[in-house]
């Protein structure tokens, strides 16, 4: 007669394959994790329920189906550990799909002819959230290893839905498990733009003002040169968000003078921190609030050379656009624009990087406003730092620029702001 003890060390003998199989394949989700546990334990309880009820049976084979038990619930829990945590491979993984995809997507951009053919590929960009999730699920288990520190870098660099609380809690687990790692420069500077989705100001300035703190920290700290140095540009980049004053410039420059001496030779990607360093110091000095706008010199579609200095004594509004990034909405608010301040001195100025062809089929079509450089090679919208368009620049009647970023009602107001002081 076979006994229940019997039977139920069979059970977990097949519980214990089952889960031996799926360990060795890795692909035991969590539901049936969950469900294997779950029926573990309800084996482990009418096991000890049977033992103690009836102590006068064969008690060594209960023992013995309870050890197998144990082992049982040690390898699934293994499992659980083993499959739930990311490793360095599963990391790196994703960030060679992530750069394949971004390089094909970019050769397709080039390859296309017709504004039609950009616009398709362009909206068929890879999307990084997407990688940023995987990233997100492979390293959010173990982020107190020191092998995940790079991939948190990539993370601030390349997710572009990551909420403030996110950044936030990244910053607290890199405070308090990688003080001393080598990658805490970087991921000083990686902070720039990371978690500044959320439409709400006050989220955004709470986490600027946390962002300042922690790299702050770093730049008073103990750590090497180098990393200190990459904390110090980093910090002058985060200055740039609380404004262009005097007092912010001289310390963003005070910084940047320490970025040089320290860390000046360090790579970060494809570029050295005295080269992001200069960068920083040229946005600062030539397109920031204040500063005396660069001259571009070109020649419109008909060939006819332009200098936008042609509109000094006006009010400017500068915009970088191409057909294929929101062409519509940027031509209709450029329309209302010109609509508004019509018959006032206010000089709309485009720089258009479609090909010459392009833009002679748009102004033709009579969809293009005010006058436009034509770019088709980006040298103008480098002069700028333009990479992504729209971006919108107000000038003042000396060239001054009164206004840099997005095109909307804050346009609106500093034009007409200028317009009143005139």
């Amino acid at each position: 007669m076979v006994s229940y003890g019997d039977v139920l060390t069979n059970d977990l003998e097949c519980y214990q394959t089952h889960a031996n199989v799926q360990i060795k394949h890795s692909a035991l989700s969590k539901n049936m994790l969950r469900e294997n546990l779950f029926l573990a334990a309800q084996s482990f309880m009418g096991l000890s329920c049977f033992i103690s009820g009836a102590c006068h049976r064969r008690i060594g084979c209960y023992f013995a189906a309870m050890k197998q038990l144990s082992l049982t619930l040690c390898t699934l829990v293994a499992a659980c550990v083993s499959l739930f945590a990311g490793s360095p491979q599963g990391a790196e993984r994703i960030v060679k799909e992530q750069r394949l995809a971004e390089l094909e997507w970019q050769q397709q951009l080039l390859s296309a002819i017709t504004p039609e053919q950009k616009k398709k590929i362009y909206e068929a960009r890879p999307n990084n959230a997407v990688y940023g999730q995987r990233m997100v699920r492979e390293i959010g288990n173990s982020l107190t290893s020191a092998w995940t520190m790079p991939y948190a870098v990539w993370l601030l660099n390349f997710h572009p839905e990551l909420s403030a609380g996110e950044v936030s809690n990244l910053i607290a687990f890199v405070d308090g498990s990688h003080r001393k790692s080598p990658y805490l420069g970087e991921f000083c500077i990686a902070l720039a733009a990371a978690g500044e989705s959320s439409p709400e100001a006050a989220s955004k300035m709470k986490l600027t003002q946390k962002k300042i703190k922690f790299i702050e920290s770093v730049v008073h700290s103990e750590l090497s040169k180098v990393v200190r140095g990459q904390a110090c540009l980093a910090l002058s980049a985060q200055l740039a968000k609380m404004g262009d004053s005097p007092e912010i410039n001289k310390r963003r420059l005070d910084l940047i003078r320490k970025v040089i001496i320290n860390a000046a030779d360090t790579k970060i990607g494809e570029m050295t921190v005295a080269d992001l360093a200069k960068e920083e110091i040229y946005r600062m000095t030539k397109l920031s609030k204040g500063a005396t706008a660069p001259e571009l010199v070109g020649t419109d579609s008909s060939g006819r050379q332009m200098r936008l200095s042609d509109s000094r004594g006006k009010v400017v509004v500068l915009v970088f656009w191409s057909s294929w990034e929101q062409s519509l909405e940027v031509l209709e608010y450029l329309k209302k624009l010109e609509t508004t301040f019509q018959g006032q001195q206010v000089d709309i100025v485009g720089v258009n990087r479609d090909s010459l062809k392009n833009l002679r089929e748009i102004e033709m079509a009579q969809m293009a406003v005010g006058k436009n450089f034509t770019d088709a090679a980006g040298k103008l919208f480098n002069i700028y730092r333009v990479v992504q368009s729209p971006a919108c620049y107000v000038l003042d009647e000396k060239g001054v620029i009164q206004y840099n970023g997005q095109l909307g009602s804050f346009v609106d107001f500093t034009v007409t702001a200028l317009l009143a002081e005139k």
